[in-house]
């Protein structure tokens, strides 16, 4: 362990005692005058020897006397040598000769940073699996061998991260209606309403109502930067509106936000007021996502039918990636009976998904699966993607993605167009057998 880590008395400390951190240094030191500081700050020797900025321990401290100022190292980077080269920097710096002294520091809970005590109270060997900002609260995902220490994990980001006043851990367990983790208080505040800001907009949420990732911030801007002035919007999962309120700053034609939530619909509602967007450019409803479809989607897209100014395109976004797959089958047939030709604008559909392997697999086996996820749901083996893009690696094995694709007009406007699918496949198929025989 460093010499300005924590003790080792810490080690597998489950229930916090500050007192424990408490640790003696001796800190080698080198009087400088303070006429001379601003030579030596921006010296590449000089930074690389000098002490970290701890809570009350500086590079530069002062003295009893003004004229001279301690210029404070690290003992865990120095060796003759890298001595050797601080003093020949000083001497040129400052044309003095220095002699390197030490000088007893006691050092206390409060000067150690987060990353280093929480190393220090871990089991060697044991890597702490991070948190992420929502506002105010962190949000823990403690793996089963950190769950031992995380009252002392929640006590230590509480108490050493400025901005937080809430430690949360996420449970296995999610709400079985509703796509909302359930969690434990670690540490701090019970006070889970919270204000997020995600590219200049703010997202009023109560953290343990509704579903938030700001792991998901690029995949928000990336689906929003498809969209242009005249498409249309659908967003079946909509929850506190992460891409309908961005997709209506933008000023797309029309949004639909829906969620089965009626907190996440409550919290859409009130973010629209606070971020001044036009509720007219705005349509949000609290349905289950295939009623959202065959009725809410459905009649506004009919509206368009006989319209003169379409729109350019319309976006499906399907963002629950537990499940949102199997709402595709609901898109078949949505406006059968219908004349296409009176469509003059493509409807794409943006499904997210997970996709995981029990085994190690090669990196090119998680897009062909989710490739393989996306046709079987749908029931169109022959589906051309736009794009297969992985979102972000949820775990070890397992993948987010999101399957972007054009609908297919005869499944859009006809139920009967999977037999006939399946029996053009087949007809393929016998023909590749021909040839190859």
């Amino acid at each position: 362990m460093n010499i300005l880590s924590p003790p080792e008395t810490v080690r597998e400390m489950t229930i916090l005692n500050k007192e424990k951190f408490t640790k003696r240094v001796q800190l080698p030191y080198i009087m400088i005058p303070s006429m001379s500081i601003g030579r030596i700050i921006g010296s590449r020797v000089v930074r690389s020897c000098s002490v970290p900025i701890l809570k009350r321990i500086k590079p530069i401290m002062n003295t009893e006397h003004p004229e001279m100022k301690l210029l404070l190292l690290n003992p865990d980077n120095l060796n003759e040598e890298r001595e050797n080269e601080l003093v020949e920097a000083i001497r040129t710096l400052c044309n003095i000769t220095p002699d390197i002294m030490s000088k007893e520091f006691t050092f206390t809970y409060d000067d150690f940073d987060i990353k280093s005590s929480i190393r220090a109270i871990l089991p060697q060997g044991i890597e702490f699996s991070g948190y992420s900002q929502i506002g105010h609260i962190a949000h823990c995902n403690l793996r089963e061998n950190l769950l031992p220490y995380k009252y002392t994990l929640g006590q230590l980001i509480l108490d050493k991260v400025n901005w937080c006043k809430t430690v949360v851990n996420k449970l296995d367990t999610i709400s079985s209606e509703f796509r909302f983790f359930e969690m434990e208080l670690l540490a701090g505040e019970k006070n889970y309403i919270t204000t997020v800001v995600e590219d200049k907009i703010k997202y009023k949420l109560d953290f343990s109502r509704v579903f938030w990732n700001s792991r998901l911030s690029n995949e928000h801007k990336r689906i929003i930067e498809k969209l242009d002035k005249n498409s249309i919007v659908y967003d079946g999962f909509a929850g506190v509106g992460p891409f309908v309120l961005p997709a209506a700053k933008k000023g797309v034609r029309k949004v639909f936000g829906n969620d089965l939530n009626p907190e996440s619909v409550k919290w859409m509602k009130e973010n629209l007021k606070i971020n001044k967007i036009d509720e007219k450019l705005v349509d949000i409803s609290n349905l289950d996502c295939g009623e959202f479809f065959k009725t809410i989607v459905k009649n506004d897209l009919l509206s368009y039918k006989d319209l003169e100014y379409q729109p350019s395109n319309a976006h499906i976004i399907m963002n629950l990636p537990a499940l949102a797959v199997t709402f595709l089958p609901h898109l078949k047939g949505l406006l059968e009976g219908e004349d296409y030709k009176k469509y003059n604008f493509n409807i794409i559909v943006h499904c997210h998904l997970f996709v995981k392997s029990s085994v190690d697999v090669p990196s090119s086996w998680f897009s062909e699966e989710a490739s393989r996820i996306v046709k079987s749901n749908i029931d169109i083996p022959d589906l051309k993607f736009l794009e297969l893009h992985n979102v972000r690696n949820v775990a070890g094995r397992k993948e987010m993605f999101c399957a972007s694709f054009e609908l297919p007009k005869d499944y859009l406007f006809s139920l009967s167009n999977t037999t006939k699918r399946r029996s053009d496949n087949k007809e393929e198929e016998d023909i590749k057998k021909i040839k190859l025989s």
